[in-house]
């Protein structure tokens, strides 16, 4: 199927979305997301993008930014590659990490901004892992709820609601936790309830509660769990996301 052409923003402002290959994580520890915050920060310094927010998923990252001196893809690019090359290095894995073509949709007015920020500030409550956006530790709204001196750069943004720093903190929280009915950019599909149920499961079993864990494992006690799940009805692209192991593979474990 031919690839569409990418969409640009007039105003070079983007709303990207960055998911794990298969659906699987890209975040297995606290270590792991501050490192790709500091992958934001070297493409902030090295391509001149300005970060207006973000929200760092298990499985994906949603960013706004406002393009600097190279094209959006060149961008990601950095951030994408930097960031699989040190995970890779770190579970002792090899491949790709992000699905191959990332996601992007242009921001052509302020409102829509501000209403791209709400929807990437309120994903972790969507997801049930937070009761509301503040209790979230890794996306931009602590930046806008400190007011400066965060990843993101938020005076910008935090203009468009008053010129009283006090102000602007309050009414910026009050927009953030608004019910919104806009459509954004999403991973396309349910991520399965029962995820955590399983990897507790596999922890009991092997001794292995995440991806890279998983990795490390021989290839006979590999084999056994994949077994196991084939056996147990759980799906081909659930066992992907949760051993990384490519989808052609565990399609020919059969069940049984």
């Amino acid at each position: 199927m031919a690839r569409h052409a990418r969409i640009e923003s007039a105003t070079g402002v983007y709303h990207v979305m960055l998911r794990g290959i298969n659906r699987q994580n890209i975040f297995e520890e606290s270590e792991d997301y501050e490192r790709f915050k500091k992958c934001l920060y070297y493409a902030k310094e090295k391509c001149g993008i300005k970060l207006l927010g973000y929200c760092l998923m298990s499985n994906h990252v949603h960013i706004v930014l406002t393009l600097g001196s190279e094209p959006i893809g060149n961008s990601i690019k950095r951030i994408g590659v930097r960031y699989a090359s040190w995970y890779n290095w770190k579970y002792n894995r090899q491949g790709a990490l992000f699905q191959d073509r990332f996601k992007s949709e242009p921001i052509e007015d302020d409102v829509y901004l501000l209403s791209a920020l709400r929807y990437i500030h309120q994903n972790p409550v969507a997801a049930g892992m937070c009761r509301r956006s503040e209790g979230y530790e890794w996306s931009s709204f602590a930046d806008y709820a400190a007011g400066e001196g965060g990843l993101a750069e938020t005076t910008d943004v935090l203009m468009m609601f008053s010129s009283s720093p006090k102000e602007q903190t309050r009414l910026f929280k009050e927009f953030m936790e608004k019910e919104s009915a806009s459509a954004f950019l999403d991973i396309g599909e349910e991520v399965c309830k029962s995820d955590e149920v399983l990897r507790k499961k596999m922890a009991r079993i092997c001794g292995a509660a995440s991806v890279g864990e998983f990795q490390m494992l021989s290839s006979d006690e590999k084999n056994r769990v994949l077994q196991g799940l084939r056996n147990d009805g759980v799906s081909i692209r659930q066992i992907v996301r949760l051993t990384g192991v490519p989808f052609g593979i565990v399609r020919k474990i059969p069940k049984g």
